[in-house]
């Protein structure tokens, strides 16, 4: 690499030297440390004169955490297509054949998971849907009575 010869000029532009930092004195946090070695001293005798009452007992193990109680899954209402096609669901015994006419509904009920598809109609071609655990409870016993 080539090297720039310095000039009167330049020489004067550059940042004048650096004061060298001043040494700190290491005999300050030597006095500063020696007491904080004395404290612990004084203390230890007042510590060995109970350490029968420690070992005499068990340590305390740390308590089981409760299990976070199971939040109930809250379904949105649904509108009165929807309840009705879950009440015909429900009174079907071999599983409820749907027209093409409901497959909407079929599909929003089958996504909040209150009923489920089932096998395929050899007939129609179309599948049988059943209502699940959580589809039961969204009714009410009046309701499963009257389909």
């Amino acid at each position: 690499m080539a090297v720039k010869k310095s000039t009167k000029a330049s020489a004067t532009k550059t940042a004048a030297p650096k004061k060298a930092a001043a040494p700190k004195k290491a005999a300050a946090p030597k006095k500063a440390a020696a007491p904080k070695a004395a404290a612990p001293k004084k203390a230890a005798p007042k510590k060995a004169s109970t350490p029968a009452a420690p070992k005499a007992t068990a340590p305390k193990k740390a308590a089981p955490k409760k299990a976070a109680p199971k939040k109930k899954a809250t379904t949105k209402p649904l509108t009165e297509n929807q309840t009705s096609l879950l009440k015909k669901v429900a009174g079907a015994k071999e599983g409820y054949t749907a027209a093409k006419a409901e497959g909407r509904v079929i599909e929003s009920l089958a996504t909040k998971k209150l009923i489920k598809r089932g096998t395929k109609d050899k007939k129609s071609g179309n599948y049988n849907y059943l209502v699940t655990k959580t589809g039961s409870k969204q009714l009410t016993p009046a309701d499963a009575a009257k389909s």
